[in-house]
């Protein structure tokens, strides 16, 4: 019995210690190879895999490494991260995601060499895109359209951007949306630029450059309204229409952003002048010429001295040059795609004001190649008093010179650039230009040098002028005349006396403004380091053109006795190459007055 008792006690034990095991637990070599199969075809197949917390992990790694290897053109391995990035976030609705995936999908493509057509592939894929879109993100699906229409239109795909154009246009979800003008006016004036492409080309342009690249429609606008939304734009796509703004509207050609025409150049050309009662300020400028006007319809005159006028235009205001003659012009002008995108430019004016500034550039062209120069001076103005932006006074300023040339008016609106803007060299170049005709202030000059020098690192010429400025206020100066009795009698028969000239400092230089000027330019521009590394440069150079001119302007404001003024007139004194800076800076020292004493 004790035996039988033991036995049964042993097999209890023996059931209890067992486990149950799962179907599921037992794996067979087939399944485990089938699984390291799949792990090789399929990356994003193991993102099913293991615990839900590495998985997230995973893809919040994922879009970084994949800018990360974008930028360092490493294209297939790209390709295998974006793979894995688009199974695992398949059902990710977020705007910047999604711009994320097929930006970089359209750039692997575009960049690794395949059979297919590439530009029919990059337009299927951006059809993928929009119809991942949802509803709710309204902007997005709008700009994601006009980019894929810019991208029919760059590659010569008409007949594919005209029907992306009108679908745009009959979607009725996109009809309250403040771009939706601004997006199909620039459609149909990159669609009419392409299609008038010979008739548009400047002459001294090779004729493997495209004006349809000419305006700042695409980039500018991108930028302007669309880097507003965050939900819109990712930054990676900002960037890079910053980079296409700064050099689409130049054709390619090195003109500065900053650019505005020769203010010494003279219209010889008599221009007409008519006026309207709407518009004043400044006065209408629709140019006319009495002789071979063809009346075009919708109110447009063909005038031989407006084309030749818009042919010698800046070039960053108006790259395309209207043809001269007369059929050709009508042609253009009168073309379907001209007069759609003039309608909705027009439109986008009644637009929010970053959207309406995002138009503006096109439109006026537009208007001028319309032979629409009133509008278009009228628009700007308009513009001007809208909005605190540059472009509008950069574009009135280019006008100006061309069609109206008031030396008052054209002064003000460079001052309102410089205002803006003080690093604008050349529109400070051009208020010089105005001061030594004798058509602006030597004291409004030298505000906006001051402008200039507070906002950055002059070039010689600037200062020197601003040398100039300081020599030409106290030359200009009444003298002050202090007279002493030598024996202190007061006969005045026989006076026996003396007197003091001085010159007293001019009232501008006593204000607080140029008492700070003053202050942080000892700082910025004549501190020991910055004297230190400009003396081992000029040495090194055998420039002394910079230094001397900085230390006449020294001179000025901080005496004779400056440390830099000495340090620079000691080196040119010992130095037999540079006698005639030796020359300048001995005159202005001599010249020179302490406005401000610092000790």
């Amino acid at each position: 019995m004790v035996e039988t008792e033991e036995k049964s006690e042993k097999l209890e034990e023996t059931k209890a210690k067992r486990r149950r095991v799962n179907s599921s637990d037992i794996v067979s070599d087939t399944q485990k190879y089938k699984r390291i199969q799949r792990c090789i075809a399929k990356p994003s197949y193991l993102l099913s895999l293991g615990p839900k917390s590495s998985r997230s992990e995973y893809l919040n790694r994922l879009p970084g490494l994949l800018r990360e290897l974008l930028r360092k053109r490493y294209w297939n391995d790209a390709s295998r991260v974006l793979s894995v990035l688009m199974r695992g976030t398949i059902k990710d609705p977020c705007p910047k995601m999604n711009r994320l995936k097929y930006e970089a999908h359209i750039q692997i493509v575009s960049h690794l060499e395949t059979k297919k057509n590439k530009a029919d592939e990059i337009g299927r894929i951006y059809d993928t895109w929009i119809g991942q879109i949802g509803k709710q993100h309204k902007e997005e699906r709008l700009l994601v359209w006009f980019e894929q229409i810019c991208h029919f239109i760059d590659h010569e795909m008409n007949s594919e951007a005209y029907s992306a154009a009108i679908s745009l246009m009959q979607n009725r979800d996109f009809a309250m949306l403040p771009r939706a003008n601004l997006f199909i006016g620039i459609t149909f004036y990159k669609m009419w630029c392409s299609k008038f492409l010979k008739e548009l080309q400047p002459e001294d342009v090779d004729d493997n450059e495209s004006v349809s690249n000419v305006s700042e429609s695409r980039s500018g606008s991108l930028v302007e309204c669309s880097g507003r939304d965050e939900s819109v734009c990712s930054m990676a796509s900002e960037v890079s229409a910053i980079k296409d703004s700064e050099t689409s509207v130049r054709n390619n050609k090195k003109v500065s952003h900053l650019s505005i025409s020769d203010s010494e150049t003279r219209m010889d050309t008599k221009v007409k002048v008519k006026s309207t009662p709407h518009f004043t300020t400044p006065p209408q400028l629709y140019a006319t010429s009495e002789e071979n006007e063809a009346s075009l319809g919708d109110g447009v005159e063909f005038d031989p001295t407006v084309i030749n006028i818009l042919g010698d235009m800046d070039p960053w205001l108006l790259p395309l040059k209207p043809p001269s003659d007369p059929d050709c012009y009508r042609k253009i002008v009168d073309d379907s795609y001209f007069k759609e995108a003039l309608k909705h430019m027009r439109q986008t004016l009644q637009s929010p004001r970053h959207v309406s500034l995002a138009a503006l550039h096109p439109l006026v062209q537009l208007l001028l190649i319309g032979g629409h120069v009133d509008e278009a001076m009228k628009v700007v103005e308009e513009m001007c008093n809208k909005v605190h932006d540059i472009k509008p006074f950069r574009i009135k300023a280019l006008m100006m010179e061309k069609f109206h040339r008031n030396s008052d008016m054209l002064a003000k609106c460079y001052e309102d650039i410089l205002k803006i803007d003080p690093c604008c060299v050349t529109t400070l170049k051009k208020v010089i230009g105005m001061c030594i005709e004798d058509e602006y202030s030597r004291e409004s000059l030298i505000e906006m040098i001051a402008l200039h020098v507070e906002a950055s690192f002059p070039e010689p010429e600037i200062w020197k002028e601003l040398a100039s400025c300081f020599s030409h206020f106290f030359e200009n100066l009444d003298e002050d005349r202090l007279s002493v009795c030598l024996d202190g009698s007061e006969d005045k028969k026989n006076p026996q006396t003396y007197s003091v000239r001085y010159n007293p400092t001019p009232k501008m230089f006593t204000n607080t403004s140029w008492t700070l000027r003053a202050k942080c330019w000892l700082n910025r521009h004549f501190s020991p380091e910055m004297l230190e590394t400009e003396t081992k440069n000029s040495i090194l150079t055998g420039d002394w053109e910079m230094m001397t001119y900085k230390a006449a302007c020294a001179s000025h404001i901080y005496g004779r006795e400056f440390g830099y003024v000495t340090k620079v007139y000691g080196l040119l004194k010992s130095s037999s190459n540079n006698r005639e800076f030796f020359k300048f800076l001995r005159e202005h020292r001599v010249n020179g007055n302490n406005i401000y004493n610092f000790e």
